[in-house]
Order: C-alpha cells, then structure tokens, then sequence
C-alpha cells in the first residue's frame, strides 16, 4: 500500500535565543568579579612562630597602630615539625609596610609585672601587631613573637651599655627608673667574651635621654636592698615594679656635676646599689700595708677604713699576698692587708697645700695607729680605724715592703682584752698554789691547837682565881687577873667568839677545799675561764663496755 502522506520538512535554526544571553552575562560578571578580587588583593605573607595559640585562619586580623591592615588565612606545621607557619594576606596598598625590619608580634591579654595589657581582646579576640619598616627588602618570612619588640633603630632617644661581673642581674623588658620614674626598658643581654663580663643594652626614650650624661652611674634597683656591713644595717625600699620584676636606676652622685651629654652606645658600669656609687667618686688613692697580730675573720674588701668616725679610705684586699714575700706559718704569722688612703674624701678641706706623705710620717712618730674595731655587732663585720695612741711602744719595724709604705698597728677592743686577760691567767698559773694551799692547812690546825691551849690556860687560871694564894695577892693584881679571866672566858667553847671564830676557820677550810679543783684545772689549762675544757666521761668497767653493743657505742 503506498504511503502517500506527506513529511514535514526540519528546518535548523540559525540564531542565539535570548535565553542564553543571562548565562553568558553572569559568566562574564563572575570572571569580572574573579579578576577584580585577584587583582586588587594585597601582597602574602608568611609568618613563622612556635606556638600559634589564639590565631585563627579567617578570623585574627593583622593591625598597624590599631587600624586593620590584613587578615590570617591558614595556620599549618611546618615540614620539619618544629615551627607553626601562618599564611597571612594584607590590604591593596599596604605593601609599602613591608621592609626588611618590619616587626610582627601578637597582642593578647597578659598580667606581667609591668602591668596588665591588651584588655582590649578580651572580647575581640587576640590580634597580630604590624610594625611597619622603613628599609631591606621584604623576607620570604617573618619571625612572630609573644612580646612586643624593643624600641625601634630610628626612635628617638639614646642607647648605652652596661657592664657587670655578675650574670643574670637584668634581663630584656626590665625597666630603667630615673628617681623612680621609668623613662626606658633593657633590650637585650649578652656575655661579653671579649671583655669577659655581661652586658646589657639599655633604650632610653626621648625627651629622658638629655638626663643620660656623662656622670650619671647605673645601679641595680632590686625594690628592697638590705646590707649588714661595717656601716651597720642598712635597709633601703624603692618602687613596687622593682620590687616584683626588678630593674636599673641612674642618677647623678652628690658632690658631682651634672657633665656633658652622653653619646649613643656610650658604655658605664653597673654597680650593685645606689649606696656602691658614691664610692666611685673617688678615683685617686694611696696603697699601705698594715700587719695584724690578731685574726682578721669579718674584714672584707670594701669596708671602710676610718679616723675617729671620719671615713678616709677602703679595704683593698684581705689578705694581700704580697709578691716575693713569704712568712713563716709555724712561727709570727701576721695577715697582711692592703688599704687605700683617698685623699679626695677630705683633701679639699685641708687646703691645696696638703701632703698626705709627710702627714703620715709625723703622724706615725706621735703614735698613730690601725686597729681593728666591730662595725656591726649582728653581722660581726670589721673595719679598720686610724687614731693615735700615744701610750703605743715606738714603731722599730719596716718602713716599707715591696713598695708598699706600712703603718704601724695594735690590738684593741676585744682582742686586747683577751690578751690582758691571758697575761693574768698566766702569772695565775706561775703562783706557788700547792705551797700556799700546804701553809694555809698548817696555819689551820696551829689555830685549832691554839685555842686547845687558850682551853686549858683559862681552866688554870679558873681555878687559880678560886685558891686561897689568890686572896694573899695585892689588890690591884687580883684585879688584873680578874679582867684577864672574863676575856678569857669570852673565847671558851660555848661562847659568841668562839663559835664565830670556828665557824670562819670552817669557811676558810670549806674554801680551800673547793678552790683545789679550779687551781689544779688552771694549772693544767690557764685559759680554763675563757674556753671551756673538754668533758671527760666517767669511766665505765670494761664488763659494763663488753655488754654495750657496737653500734651503740658510735
């Protein structure tokens, strides 16, 4: 059957619809958007930091002098484990705060001894503090710290250094106090090999730098210093900062000008206290010798050396081992000790015409003399005083030694007690005792004899007094005897006399048995009363020993 329907023809259309001109507007919009974002994002950064506690990709923003600058993208380790690497993207245009020393560091709330700080986060979160640079060229990475850096290379203001002998008295953050306001902050310490002592940078911030001058000296400011010395207890209180953390202080010493300003990276010493600084004032001095024949336990170098409370020098050194010159330690050993007259201390009061040589020499032949006297009897510190005695014996011994002019020196105080005291144990010890001991008892039982014969006279004569001869005498002789009868009585036993005159002769005889023990110990030790002797243990019976066991007896 053939088909004769008829087929429709298909035509192609040859014309965009509108319907795909939306798509093609919103990828055109997209890639406009894509170009945009890429094209106006600022410069990536990369930070390194060991512990990223606080930051947060997509949320911690990166500020500059509080105004936003960029934002955290993504905290990942490190390839080798050991670090935190922190993908950071600033604002369009803020790469000119990106240079060689541009500083990064994060701002969270902290309770330190300086206070408390970035309370500011407590509701914002922790954030990360950009300190622009200023030259180099920007770094594949940046170091990000916990603390805020120090002072910038190009802030006004000063730097200067310090130098100790001891470690660990200052360390970076520490504040720097002029009369116990804080004008800077240590930035760094390190060990000076060069020199073999620490040093410490300090930053003093502008305007307090002009107060930096050429006389200031820096101390250690610890809040409370307490000193025992020869001076006596000193207690010296500062500020409550100080007191927690710790810090340095300077000023200018009394009795000095203020001087010339300081240059940068000017170098001083530290000094321990402010008390210490006054001692460097004096610069010049005169070195003598002193030889002691007592002990010097409790002098130290430093202690002042005096003339009637007037302070005139210091301890140098003690002892002072003197080159090329050895005594003999079996026989007169006589610590040695240097000393240092400072003429500046008093000099300016005596006229310009003051020779401090030719003083001493006369001085020295009208008796002056060192002694050794407590300063403090708490801390039993030393010091050496100058006076004049003119009672001293004269001075025949050496002038000088090794170059060193000596001065003449005596025991006083407790040592020249000590010696008088042992000078009279010691003629104690050279008396006769047993001999004297041997006539007293003699003396006692001649006494006792005595009054058995007085016993007896007195009943003759009582019974004399009573005979039929004694009415045959005269008048006057019967009298006599009379009177010598009742005096005699009075010494007859049962009598006041008599039993008083036993009774001492008991005393005198109770004493001389108590004072043989200490006599025969002072003979045996004439310095018994000062040191007291060893205690001898009463022995035991070796079966007693036997039963005791061995540990026991340790």
């Amino acid at each position: 059957m053939e088909n004769n329907a008829e087929t429709t023809p298909v035509n192609k259309i040859k014309r965009w619809s509108p319907v795909w001109f939306f798509p093609f507007i919103t990828l055109v919009i997209g890639a406009w958007i894509i170009y945009y974002h890429f094209s106006h994002q600022g410069p990536e950064i990369t930070l390194i930091t060991d512990n990223a506690e606080g930051i947060e990709g997509g949320k911690t923003e990166i500020k500059s002098r509080s105004i936003t600058v960029g934002q955290v993208e993504s905290t990942v380790l490190s390839d080798d484990l050991q670090h935190v690497e922190i993908k950071a993207r600033l604002h369009e245009g803020m790469e000119t705060l990106l240079h060689g020393d541009s500083l990064f560091w994060v701002v969270k709330p902290q309770v330190g001894f300086q206070g408390v700080s970035g309370l500011g986060t407590l509701l914002s979160g922790a954030y990360i503090e950009l300190q622009p640079g200023t030259e180099g060229q920007e770094p594949p990475s940046y170091a990000l710290t916990d603390t805020p850096p120090p002072a910038a290379a190009n802030a006004p203001g000063i730097r200067v250094t310090l130098f100790s002998e001891k470690a660990g008295q200052l360390k970076a953050g520490d504040p720097v106090l002029f009369r116990h306001y804080p004008v800077g902050t240590v930035e760094s310490n390190h060990f000076d090999t060069d020199k073999r002592l620490m040093s410490y940078q300090l930053f003093i911030s502008a305007p307090f730098d002009r107060l930096v001058t050429t006389n200031v000296r820096f101390w250690k400011d610890s809040g409370i210093a307490i000193d025992m010395s020869a001076a006596g207890l000193r207690v010296e209180m500062s500020s409550l900062t100080t007191l927690l953390s710790g810090g340095v202080s300077f000023d200018v010493p009394d009795g000095l000008p203020y001087g010339s300003p300081a240059k940068n990276k000017a170098e001083y010493p530290l000094f321990n206290d402010q008390h210490s600084i006054q001692d460097s004032l004096y610069t010049e001095h005169v070195d003598y010798l002193l030889f002691f024949n007592s002990s010097v336990r409790g002098l130290e170098a430093g202690a002042p050396v005096e003339f009637r409370g007037l302070r005139v020098g210091t301890v140098a050194q003690v002892p002072f081992f003197l080159p090329g010159v050895v005594q003999d330690l079996q026989r007169n050993y006589r610590p040695p000790l240097l000393i240092r007259i400072e003429p500046e201390r008093f000099v300016s009061s005596m006229g310009t015409n003051f020779n401090l040589q030719q003083r001493l020499q006369e001085a020295k032949k009208n008796g002056l003399r060192a002694t050794l006297k407590t300063g403090s009897l708490i801390s039993g510190s030393l010091y050496v005083d100058l006076d004049f005695y003119p009672q001293a014996e004269p001075y025949t011994g050496l002038t000088t030694l090794a170059g060193y002019e000596i001065i003449p020196t005596m025991d006083s105080g407790l040592g020249q007690i000590q010696q008088k005291l042992v000078a009279v144990l010691d003629k104690l010890n050279t008396l006769p005792l047993n001999p004297l001991l041997t006539q007293a008892t003699d003396t006692f039982k001649a006494s006792q004899l005595t009054l058995r014969e007085s016993q007896t006279a007195l009943h003759n004569l009582n019974l004399f007094m009573g005979s039929e001869a004694m009415k045959s005498l005269p008048e006057q002789t019967q009298q006599t005897l009379r009177e010598l009868s009742r005096n005699m009585r009075s010494l007859q036993p049962g009598s006041p006399a008599y039993e008083k005159m036993v009774a001492n002769m008991q005393r005198l005889d109770q004493v001389l048995r108590e004072l043989q023990p200490v006599l025969k110990t002072l003979n045996n030790k004439s310095n018994a009363l000062v040191i007291a002797p060893a205690v001898v243990q009463d022995p035991q019976p070796k079966a007693i020993q036997s039963n005791i066991p061995h540990h026991a007896q340790h």
